[in-house]
Formats: C-alpha cells, sequence, structure tokens
C-alpha cells in the first residue's frame, strides 16, 4: 500500500510548479533583459536639473501620484489612477472581479486552465516566467506582482511602479481581493461583490438542501496521478460555503493543515465521503487514468460510486478566484438539479 506523500505545493496550480523551478535561474537573464531594453532611451534623455524638477509641471505630475504600503511594506509611488496595468501572478480574476481588466499577464499556461477564457480576451500575455521585454512594450504605469519570486521586483520596477500583493494559495481568496480593491480605491465594489456573492451562496445551499452529516471528497486526477484536496481550492466551497461535511480522511488532512496528498488507488476508499467531486481535465493522459480507474473493481464498491453521489467537475473550478468561485455555484447547482 502506498501512503500519501505530504507536499506544500498548492495544488490549484500544479501545472505551473514545473515552469516556476525552470525559471529559477532565469531572474539575473530578466534584469540584464530589462537593462539591455531601458538603456536606449536612458542614453537618449536629457538630465533634468534640479530647477526643472520643481517646476509647475512637475507639481501637477506629483499630484497624479500618491504613496501606497504594499504586502512586503515597500512604500511605493504609484499612479493615482493607473490606465495601464500588467499583472504578474496566478489569479487575473481577483482583478476581474472588481472590474479592473490588465492590459498584460502572465497567461501562458493558466489561460487554458481557468474558468473564465472568455475575460481573457484582449488581455497581452507577457510569457511565465515572464518576459521583461513583452512588458516594458506594454508601457505600464503599474505593474502588480504575486510574491512568489522575490528577485522579480527588482526587474519590475526598474520597468514601472510595482506593487507586490499576498502570493494566491496562501492568503484567502476575501483577503488577496480586498488588497487590489484598497490599491485601486474600489472598496465599495469589493463589499459588493462579496454580498451578492454571499447571497448566491444561500441559495444554492438552499436548492441542494443537504441532510445532517452529508459529506464529501475532492479528488483531482491530473496526469497519472491522484490527489485528495485538504484545506484548498474545492473544498473552500463544499465545506466553507454549501454546508458539506469533510469525509473522514479529509477531515484529518484538514486538522493537519494539509493542501493536499497524493495517492495509490488502494488507499483511495479511507478518502471518500458521501457525495465524491471529481476534477478532471481533458489531456489523454488524464483521460486514461480517469477510465482505468472508473473501470477498477475497487472504484465500483465505493458506495458513492456504486449510489450514483460522483459529481463531475473540470479541474478548472478548482481555482479560488473570486470568477471561479462564482461560476463554480452555477456549475454544482447544475449537477444536482440534473440530479433531482
Amino acid at each position: 500500500m502506498k501512503s500519501p506523500k505530504k507536499t506544500l505545493f498548492w495544488p490549484l496550480t500544479l501545472l505551473l510548479f514545473t515552469l516556476v523551478l525552470a525559471s529559477c535561474g532565469q531572474p539575473g537573464n530578466t534584469n540584464s533583459a530589462v537593462a539591455e531594453a531601458t538603456a536606449g532611451t536612458a542614453a537618449t534623455e536629457p538630465a533634468v536639473s534640479p530647477a526643472a524638477s520643481a517646476s509647475p509641471a512637475a507639481t501637477e505630475a506629483a499630484a497624479t501620484t500618491r504613496m501606497f504600503t504594499d504586502y512586503k511594506k515597500r512604500e511605493v509611488e504609484i499612479p493615482a489612477d493607473p490606465k495601464k496595468i500588467v499583472y504578474v501572478g496566478g489569479n487575473p480574476g481577483d482583478l476581474l472581479a472588481l472590474g479592473i481588466k490588465p492590459t498584460g499577464a502572465t497567461l501562458s499556461v493558466i489561460g487554458t486552465q481557468v474558468a473564465y477564457p472568455d475575460l481573457l480576451e484582449g488581455i497581452e500575455d507577457v510569457g511565465y516566467p515572464f518576459s521583461a521585454e513583452k512588458i516594458l512594450a506594454l508601457s505600464p504605469d503599474l505593474i502588480i506582482f504575486d510574491d512568489w519570486d522575490e528577485t522579480g521586483i527588482e526587474a519590475l520596477s526598474k520597468i514601472a511602479s510595482t506593487v507586490v500583493v499576498g502570493l494566491d494559495g496562501t492568503f484567502p481568496t476575501e483577503e488577496r481581493v480586498r488588497q487590489i480593491a484598497d490599491l485601486f480605491g474600489r472598496t465599495d465594489a469589493a463589499d459588493q461583490w462579496f454580498k451578492d456573492y454571499q447571497a448566491k451562496v444561500d441559495a444554492v445551499k438552499k436548492q441542494l438542501n443537504l441532510k445532517e452529516g452529508e459529506t464529501a471528497t475532492s479528488l483531482l486526477v491530473l496526469g497519472q496521478d491522484l490527489y485528495i484536496m485538504g484545506n484548498q481550492g474545492l473544498n473552500e466551497t463544499l465545506f466553507g460555503r454549501l454546508g458539506f461535511k469533510p469525509a473522514e480522511g479529509v477531515q484529518k488532512l484538514i486538522t493537519a493543515d494539509e493542501r493536499f496528498v497524493t495517492i495509490s488507488d488502494e488507499v483511495l476508499p479511507q478518502y471518500i465521503g458521501t457525495h465524491l467531486f471529481l476534477l478532471t481535465d481533458n489531456s489523454d493522459k488524464t483521460a486514461a487514468r480517469q477510465a482505468a480507474l472508473m473501470d477498477s473493481g475497487l472504484w465500483k464498491a465505493i458506495p458513492a460510486v456504486k449510489e450514483g453521489r460522483v459529481h463531475i467537475l473540470d479541474s478548472k473550478y478548482n481555482f479560488d478566484d473570486p470568477i471561479t468561485l462564482d461560476r463554480l455555484l452555477d456549475e454544482i447547482a447544475g449537477i444536482f438539479k440534473a440530479k433531482q
């Protein structure tokens, strides 16, 4: 029997981690690229004298900026009303929920994995790891940066004012969104979004009409691997919002503050509750793994399988940005309505 393997990585961005590791040697190159890309501009700009910096035009320009203390406690001078924003991070939905559409974002991987591809139209992909040249070409006046690679802060700050926000997967959704709302002066929009979301949660919860003690498990099939979700991803909605209880094995993961564990087929029944939410994607490897699992005698003997309480969801619903959370409620409501 294979024991669950502990890990510190966040399951919602599993496909990103290979790229993150591959980019560990990139910051130096990124800084060089920024230096080369900006060198020509710096060489042609005339020096500014102290007198010029105190001119009426400079005073007026100063009035269009303000100071902001970011997640790293850095005091950053930012535009009072930024027009061209680049987002370097894993959850563009945090911005989109507030009506903020960046000019560019790191979409190379997540662009095909999120639940809102329709909202990404018109946003330029700046690469993953980010390309300094691509960002510079967009002439941003503000860059928002997830706190995943501190060496990237210096490189980005050479292009435009760069604000660091809390890393997705480490900070709860609401805390992340309110950081951004504060940055853009959109706290009212954030208040309204969470008010509307709670009303929708209440409506879906009423529709589900769960009985006392109904438990749930989230199983992620990704390539050849099986993952039981712990205290992150889809479970935040199932347990934190809709009233499902964690299955016994899942509760142990949550108590241990495990985000997820990898498992073998043999131990799968130890984790399954009244309901099983199966997260999957359309890759060939995942489809083959899922088919083999569902054709096994072990799978067919699981009570939730025999009683028709397996609910299949695309793995894109395992993200926790506001747009995904909202669309996930529609998806769950539709699944249960179809089975009534």
